[in-house]
């Protein structure tokens, strides 16, 4: 009896449906490469794999049984059960499949340097059956969330290395204060130091308490966890702080925010890109890899 479906049972169940498409042992020779003899051995194993006679053969002709026919069947479904998987697993050479899960900081669509639109441009060019999940979230909680595996790697300001995760610096921005039009010191040409200081100032919660600034604040009032949030208090005109300037740049334009001392209270802050330690990459996520260090021009040669 046939329990488990051997590749010699696979074989021999090919060479059975050769022989009834030929009508016969003796036809089937010249479609098998085998002698009338040969093929006879291999339809009688067949018979004993399976426990029971599929054919007559003899002076009366070749004929399928009841079983014989059943089995043909059976076969020919289990042949195209096989050809499907084989033009599936074709399909799957090369192609990416699954889902990315990518972590972002927040309002960076428009520094150009980020080119994190053109490294999703470039991985959907490949040959993919792919889900992207996008998520934007705050530094600390990006590291959580990669150190957890819900998400593939994440891109954002880190402001220091954690030993569980692996750090690619991708690009720099430029931060700067700024403060709005209904704040006091809007219409003040260069204000002192000491008047900025003693202003109210919202903060950045994901800020370590020793990061180096251009000026601290004294009077902080206020704490943002996101950029924009930032905005919301600047524009208020009750407070000052401190946003990337491509992200301020529209309220620059629109007159409803300006930078304060520009050309010395400003700093850059790198970017880098967090994948997991020691957590094997899904082709997937090392072809994204790939296109996003291609797109900085990090890409190994």
């Amino acid at each position: 009896m046939l329990r488990t479906v051997a590749d010699m049972d696979l074989r021999l169940l090919r060479i059975f449906s050769a022989v009834v498409k030929c009508g016969g042992f003796t036809a089937a020779q010249a479609e098998l490469n085998m002698s009338q003899s040969n093929i006879s051995t291999h339809i009688s194993g067949l018979e004993k794999r399976l426990g029971y006679r599929i054919c007559e053969r003899g002076k009366g002709g070749f004929r399928l049984t009841e079983k014989g026919e059943r089995i043909l069947q059976a076969a020919n479904a289990l042949f195209d059960a096989v050809d499907v998987f084989r033009d599936q697993a074709q399909d799957l050479s090369g192609r990416l499949v699954g889902d990315l899960y990518l972590g972002l900081a927040d309002n960076i669509a428009t520094l150009p340097a980020a080119r994190i639109d053109a490294a999703i441009a470039r991985f959907y060019q490949r040959d993919h059956d792919m889900h992207l999940h996008i998520f934007v979230n705050s530094p600390t909680e990006l590291e959580l969330a990669v150190i957890d595996g819900q998400l593939d790697l994440a891109i954002s300001y880190f402001s220091r290395p954690l030993p569980t995760l692996a750090y690619q610096p991708l690009y720099v921005e430029e931060v700067g204060v700024f403060c709005g039009s209904r704040h006091p010191l809007f219409e003040v040409a260069e204000p002192e130091l000491a008047a900025l200081q003693a202003s109210d100032w919202i903060k950045h919660g994901f800020l370590p308490v020793d990061q180096v600034l251009p000026i601290t604040p004294r009077r902080v009032s206020a704490t943002a966890h996101h950029m924009e949030a930032v905005v919301h208090a600047v524009l208020a005109g009750t407070h000052l702080g401190y946003l990337p300037t491509h992200y301020a740049q529209p309220w620059l334009n629109g007159g409803q925010m300006r930078a304060l001392h520009a050309d010395t209270l400003r700093y850059e802050v790198p970017h880098s890109m967090i994948t997991p330690l020691g957590r094997p990459q899904s082709e997937a996520v090392s072809a994204f890899i790939e296109d996003l260090l291609t797109e900085h021009a990090l890409a190994d040669d």
